[in-house]
């Protein structure tokens, strides 16, 4: 049990005077350090796809590295000195020299406070979702085919609205390039993705949900007949009208037999939309989304 002990010496934090560039603190470092920027300006700075980003900028009277010290968790920027600054740095046997000095009472309130801001903080930095890659692959689907987007503001706005850590982040863009879902290049000294087809990071997205639920996914447990009647209802136009009996005879004239309980499998997988007076038309758009995925099932699977 800590207690305090007021002849306890204490060790006094450093004062430095740091040049514009100097590396204040790396992630690398194995110290565990409070940095009080006094004079001058820092700031925390991340790579990523070989881009220098910087995540905040300090100003006199900021400091770093408290949950680092006190909850031994790691700080994963790195702090830079933008010009000629002045800090004060608080070490660990600093801190725990100072503690030393400090009543009982007043040690159990600070470890309890810093007990509840881990806590808070932890539920703040939740990744929202289990799932990471089927999430990118989700919200990947709606950019724009047609635009480039710089690799570290797709990360920092996915990580925003996520919460999932940044490095995660670009290791399930890998993932999503392997499956030739995206493109990831660089132009102009600049790392860029594009988005390759958007219908295929929506496939994917399903095709994710339907294995964390551990169900089926309907376009892979199609049958022969069902991917020969497919093939054939992709040809046909998407104005023809017919009721139900003339689409049983319409395909039996082309050679693919099918029942009323065929029929009805075939309005549960949604290729045919309903019209007014019982008739019905193909629908294209789900026709689309089932001839895509049968096509691009090795990627979408990931067996490359």
């Amino acid at each position: 049990m800590i207690t305090g002990d007021s002849h306890q010496k204490v060790i006094p934090p450093t004062r430095s005077h740091v040049k514009a560039g100097f590396v204040v603190f790396s992630p690398d470092s194995k110290k565990r350090n409070i940095v009080i920027l006094d004079k001058g300006e820092l700031a925390a700075v991340e790579r990523l796809g070989g881009i220098k980003n910087t995540i905040f900028k300090m100003h006199p009277g900021d400091l770093v590295g408290v949950a680092a010290l006190l909850e031994r968790e790691p700080f994963k920027y790195t702090i830079e000195a933008t010009e000629d600054s002045t800090i004060t740095v608080v070490t660990e046997e600093c801190m725990e020299s100072e503690l030393k000095t400090l009543p009982v009472w007043l040690l159990a309130v600070i470890k309890s406070l810093s007990s509840k801001t881990r806590k808070f903080k932890e539920a703040l930095y939740k990744p929202r979702c289990e799932n990471t890659l089927k999430s990118l692959a989700e919200y990947c689907s709606h950019l724009n085919e047609k635009k480039p987007y710089s690799i570290g503001e797709l990360v920092r706005e996915f990580h925003w609205l996520t919460k999932i850590p940044e490095p995660a982040i670009l290791e399930d863009l890998k993932a999503l390039g392997r499956r030739k879902f995206i493109v990831v290049h660089g132009t102009g000294g600049k790392t860029e993705v594009q988005i390759s087809n958007a219908l295929l990071l929506r496939l994917f997205a399903d095709y994710q949900k339907a294995q964390d639920q551990n169900v089926a996914w309907p376009p892979f447990q199609l049958s022969l007949l069902q991917k020969k009647l497919l093939v054939k209802i992709s040809t046909i136009d998407h104005t023809q009208k017919k009721d139900a009996p003339g689409w049983i005879a319409f395909f039996e004239g082309e050679g693919l037999k099918i029942d009323v309980g065929e029929w009805i499998k075939i309005l549960h997988l949604g290729w045919f939309a309903p019209q007014n007076d019982n008739l019905f038309t193909p629908s294209t758009d789900k026709v689309k989304y089932f001839l895509a995925a049968l096509r691009f099932e090795t990627n979408i699977k990931g067996v490359l």
